[in-house]
């Protein structure tokens, strides 16, 4: 997958995160809680790959991965969250969102270990 391909790809994410967000409902303190979360972490995922895509080297480059990978982590929890507790009763749609974080996240992971061998 190319650069511009995960970038689509995980702005796509991000964008889905918080349309989930402003859907939450306003009368749970759960749902606020997790609505402020789900957006930072949504909001940390779109610019931290678009950090990535700017083709830092090194150490810069390991650092940003990881924390990509955390903010995937992140919303996944989120969604998480809101699915089984039953905030938003949308398995449909939160299902396929928490699985494309794991994917992510996955993918991340393997770029930051790649990225961590060609540094030794």
């Amino acid at each position: 997958m190319n650069p511009s391909e995960i970038y689509t790809r995980t702005n796509t994410l991000a964008k889905a995160c918080l349309k989930v967000s402003q859907v939450l409902p306003h009368d749970n303190q759960m749902a606020t809680f997790a609505r402020v979360e789900l957006v930072r972490h949504s909001s940390d995922l779109g610019i931290r790959t678009r950090g990535l895509m700017k083709g830092q080297l090194g150490e810069v480059f390991v650092e940003r991965l990881s924390k990509a990978v955390d903010s995937c982590n992140g919303c996944g929890f989120w969604l998480q969250l809101i699915l089984d507790d039953g905030i938003l009763d949308k398995k449909e749609i939160l299902q396929p969102l928490i699985s494309e974080c794991d994917a992510m996240s996955t993918m991340f992971l393997a770029a930051l270990k790649s990225a961590k061998n060609k540094m030794e």
